[in-house]
């Protein structure tokens, strides 16, 4: 017995021998795997040896014809790579590398690129990889090259609730929309990095990934930079416009300290003035014309004549937290111009405020809510529809020769009498 066990020590001696060996081997590679940097292959088991993770999108900036913009956010600093291609062929990629003015708080990390040389009305494929980091592959659709039809949403002040948010975005992903407008107060807020994540990118995922987000900046957002570095690519400023088959659309900022609201608006209907889209419509954040909520009246009193001689369709703002569509306001008496429909959609998530229904309103609701758009040609309808897919207020219209429809104008405001209630309103303010 005492033989025996003698003689099956040294085996069990080189048995661990060998496996240690094979632990050190293993080891050494794992080593001068990580030490080697990321793997630039999105297939390569190299990529996946950290634990990095994607902490906010992929998020769609912009879409055009030929070109798209995207952001996401890691909590590695490495470069990372988006592929990209169609029909499901990722043959392409471009390369981002944050930099380090990019990391507006520790461990996050933002990406933002262009896709360049893409063809008008197809479908591409992509996905994001980096340091440990394989994403799922998503899809988007450029803008074609000619069509005269579009879908939208518009809608504003998302924040403070983000299931009431969430609510809403999953109202919107039955929609199959080309784009989505947000009216600005994406957080409560914009200078507590935190907030970004829960309130803003978190109730878009299934969205965001594959419909564009085109924002006008709110007050929320703060004037520390944190909208600027997230959701505002290279070579774009925070006022943008852009196209969609009939559609022209105007994104402006009226909140950023030290603009001065005569700018912007010489730069809104600048805008408009050169656009020869069927349908015109421009957004930001503080309404001109709102008589529930905050009451505001920004720009006045220019604003109104200059957006009805400027060819303007529609004005969606948002600031007061409910809806409110305005009948059309007719052009001023001595000159042309078009008629002008104003609406407030402020029911995106913020706490509800009170309207009350007077003269020169259509439809005012204390709703959470979005606007649907959608366009054929010269015919226009929108929905507002609530939380719970309800439509609450519905519109038709339609243009002939450039003018709207007589219906519709039959019902219009006289914008002398429109600018005298607001200044009545004005002075029982001051």
């Amino acid at each position: 017995m005492n033989y025996k066990r003698f003689t099956r020590r040294p085996r069990i001696s080189r048995s661990l021998s060998i496996l240690w060996s094979a632990y050190l081997i293993a080891f050494l590679v794992g080593v001068l795997a990580i030490e080697g940097g990321c793997a630039t292959d999105p297939h390569s088991d190299a990529s996946l040896k950290q634990d990095a993770r994607l902490t906010k999108g992929p998020f769609l900036l912009g879409v055009y014809p030929d070109r798209a913009a995207l952001m996401w956010e890691t909590d590695s600093e490495g470069p990372c790579k988006l592929y990209y291609g169609r029909d499901g062929k990722l043959d392409k990629y471009v390369e981002s590398v944050p930099q380090t003015n990019q990391s507006i708080k520790r461990g996050f990390f933002i990406h933002k690129v262009w896709l360049e040389d893409l063809e008008p009305g197809r479908f591409y494929d992509y996905r994001v990889t980096g340091p440990g980091l394989e994403d799922k592959i998503y899809s988007f659709h450029t803008v074609p090259a000619k069509t005269d039809e579009v879908r939208f949403i518009v809608y504003g002040d998302s924040r403070t609730h983000p299931s009431v948010h969430r609510r809403l975005v999953e109202q919107m992903i039955k929609q199959k929309v080309d784009f989505v407008v947000h009216c600005g107060d994406l957080v409560s807020n914009g200078n507590k990095y935190e907030q970004w994540g829960p309130q803003f990118f978190e109730p878009l995922k299934g969205l965001a990934e594959s419909v564009p987000i085109y924002i006008a900046k709110g007050n929320h957002e703060g004037n520390n930079g944190n909208f600027e570095k997230l959701l505002v690519p290279k070579g774009r400023k925070n006022s943008f416009g852009f196209d969609y088959g009939p559609v022209h659309y105007f994104c402006a900022d009226n909140v950023t300290k030290g603009l001065k609201d005569n700018v912007q608006l010489d730069l809104i209907i600048a805008d408009a003035k050169a656009s020869d889209a069927t349908w015109k419509f421009v957004t930001y954040h503080v309404p001109s014309l709102d008589f529930g909520g905050h009451k505001s009246a920004w720009a006045y009193p220019e604003v109104l004549p200059g957006m009805s001689k400027a060819g303007v369709d529609f004005d969606v703002a948002g600031h007061s937290h409910m809806y409110e569509r305005f009948r059309p306001v007719a052009p001023s008496n001595d000159s042309g111009g078009s008629y002008v429909t104003y609406i407030t959609s402020g029911g995106g998530g913020a706490p509800m405020h009170n309207v009350t229904p007077n003269v020169y309103h259509a439809v005012a609701k204390k709703e959470h809510h979005f606007c649907l758009f959608d366009i054929k040609g010269h015919k226009l309808t929108m929905d507002a529809i609530d939380i719970d897919g309800r439509v609450i207020d519905h519109v038709e219209v339609t243009k002939k020769a450039g003018s709207l429809d007589k219906k519709y104008v039959s019902s219009a405001i006289p914008m002398e009498e429109i600018l005298g209630f607001q200044q009545k309103k004005l002075h029982l303010r001051d």
